[in-house]
């Protein structure tokens, strides 16, 4: 996949449809938690389709699910803490920020021929 921003869309769609399931499937917690916390998904959904607002909506999503579903955080993807930025990189290790930083490097300098997900595999040593 080229586009870094359909990357990450694509990596959220593929989260989205995860946290829902573990909404419903979470019976332990309080529905009214699990309500905001699926609105807040839906937005978020929304948001990056309509490519406006998403970033703030995202970091306010993943620090929720931290803070509300502890248990849930290991199924995070890790580029989408990278992606949304802001608070969400406090849930990095100084290497993982090292590693993305290095693929931003390389993404802006290939320019329009980039393809985001080889460059991806190559700073995180997977080729």
């Amino acid at each position: 996949m080229k586009d870094r921003f359909d990357y990450h869309l694509q990596v959220f769609q593929s989260f989205s449809s995860t946290l829902n399931a573990f909404l419903n499937q979470t019976p332990d917690h309080d529905e009214q938690s699990r309500q905001e916390t699926a609105d807040l998904l839906a937005l978020t959904g929304s948001a990056l389709e309509e490519r406006s607002e998403y970033l703030e909506l995202g970091q306010r999503l993943l620090s929720r699910l931290v803070s509300h579903f502890p248990a849930f955080t290991p199924h995070i993807p890790r580029e989408l803490l990278w992606f949304f930025g802001g608070d969400c990189l406090h849930y990095l290790a100084d290497d993982e920020i090292e590693k993305f930083q290095l693929l931003e490097e390389r993404y802006y300098e290939a320019g329009e021929n980039a393809d985001y997900s080889d460059l991806r595999a190559q700073a995180f040593g997977m080729h």
